[in-house]
């Protein structure tokens, strides 16, 4: 039976909301129809559960429209009995069902047991923190290059520009940078991944509908390109991957057994791809943003930056990822097994979330939550229990080591070319971007070249 059959008969077998609710005895749940409590969540993710926590505490469920509940929890305890659930209890691949077509069917973040297991120990000895140091030198350079042909003295949206700049770096490191068809590869990556930002990736029926149609049609065709060049690099590439090392390498040892280059090669390497650049860069445009509201902490570290200091700079990572994470949740666990938490019991096909930024705001774990504080990390970094930003689990980001050094590389390189301003009042609001979440306009920031008066030098 088709997912859209399925969610056909779950509404029409449950009727109302508040009947599901007082049938399911789950956590409760604002009064809204599904529809209207999706768009609400669509539209302002951060509002949204900020206001079910206010009103109805640390637990609280979401019925998205055509799908199966969703409970949210941001007590540590409940949150830490979810992420450390077993995999034939609680499935995390299924909640991350939305990226298959980005990804494949075959990508190791959509499997379960000993099959994700396999290919997350194949990919993280490329990404450990002493062989991702090595590849500092090459990140700092497409920072270095990228970041000097930024807009200067006007307002502009920075996520685009971080885009293609993750995307380059992340491409780097899998395939090195020698290949030409690596440009191509890139803007057809670009492009298609354009398509995170549309809800006809969340929603499949708007697929055949206009104006989502024509969008679709593209991102197909755009898809097939990039299916043509990944798989000739990656044929191309296996002999100097087997010399060198790498990612691509890993992929290639624990895959060889197969056959021939196949597709699992394929979707893993698009999944890398995925959660390395548009993670990063919505990570990144985060940090631009509230660099940009908040001069002190960027006057800070402007200050410590050309001492070739890195305290502050680390601990600026760590507050953006805490005040903005880019993932609200953790991947969504879905139920498969009767399973009790904080003595309530959960049905199958129940949805449970651990709500990253309901934790990340708890006055109870940090001091003025809604503020800004890198330095609240200088003297200690966060607690693992209380931080969360990367996930938790088995499904926590295997690619966080490279993703805080690129971090901190392009922070380092903008504050010390250019001088951050604000293009407006406020910090923007979140908006949806496949599951992670942007600021809404872009990152819409001003650079000024720095002057003599602010830096003791100009920099160019």
């Amino acid at each position: 039976m088709c997912n859209s059959t399925k969610a056909r008969q779950y509404r029409q077998i449950n009727g109302d909301k508040q009947i599901r609710q007082q049938n399911s005895g789950l956590p409760p749940t604002l009064p809204l129809p599904s529809l209207v409590e999706t768009g609400a969540f669509w539209r302002a993710p951060h509002s949204y559960l900020d206001l079910c926590h206010r009103r109805l505490g640390r637990s609280f469920t979401i019925y998205p429209f055509g799908a199966a509940p969703m409970v949210f929890m941001s007590d540590p305890t409940d949150i830490a009995a979810i992420i450390r659930s077993q995999s034939d209890v609680l499935q995390p691949g299924a909640g991350a069902e939305v990226i298959t077509p980005l990804v494949g069917r075959r990508s190791f973040m959509l499997q379960e047991g000993e099959d994700h297991i396999k290919i997350r120990r194949a990919v993280m000895p490329a990404f450990h923190h002493r062989v991702v140091a090595k590849h500092a030198e090459a990140i700092q350079q497409i920072a270095a290059k990228d970041i000097a042909s930024w807009p200067i003295g006007r307002s502009f949206a920075a996520h685009p520009y971080l885009r293609a700049l993750t995307l380059r770096v992340i491409l780097s490191t899998i395939f090195g940078d020698e290949d030409p068809r690596l440009s191509e590869l890139h803007a057809c990556l670009f492009k298609m991944l354009s398509v995170t930002r549309s809800l006809a990736l969340q929603e499949p029926p708007l697929r055949r509908l206009p104006p989502w149609c024509g969008l679709w049609r593209s991102f197909l065709l755009t898809r097939d390109r990039v299916d043509h060049l990944i798989g000739g690099l990656v044929e191309d590439g296996a002999h100097e991957a087997a010399e060198s090392g790498g990612l691509l390498h890993e992929l290639l040892a624990v895959h060889s057994r197969e056959g021939p280059i196949n597709e699992h090669i394929h979707d893993d390497l698009m999944s890398v791809i995925l959660a390395g650049h548009e993670t990063t860069a919505s990570q990144l445009a985060w940090a631009l943003q509230l660099l940009a509201h908040n001069p002190a902490a960027s006057s800070a570290l402007t200050a410590e930056v050309d001492q070739a200091d890195n305290a502050y700079l680390t601990a600026t990572v760590q507050e953006v990822m805490r005040h903005r994470p880019v993932f609200l949740f953790a991947i969504p666990r879905v139920v498969s097994k009767p399973t009790e938490i904080a003595g309530s019991l959960y049905m199958p096909h129940t949805q449970l979330a651990a709500c990253i930024h309901l934790l990340h705001h708890d006055p109870e774990l940090y001091r003025q939550p809604r503020s800004f504080l890198p330095e609240r990390f200088i003297d200690s970094p966060p607690d693992p229990q209380f931080w969360l930003p990367w996930g938790g689990g088995r499904k926590r980001c295997p690619g966080h080591n490279l993703a805080t050094l690129e971090m901190q590389i392009v922070l380092r390189e903008v504050v010390g070319q250019r001088c951050i301003s604000p293009a407006n009042n406020k910090l923007e609001p979140a908006r949806w971007r496949s599951v992670i979440v942007t600021p809404g306009s872009g990152c819409q920031i001003v650079l000024d070249r720095r002057d003599a008066r602010r830096s003791g030098r100009i920099r160019r």
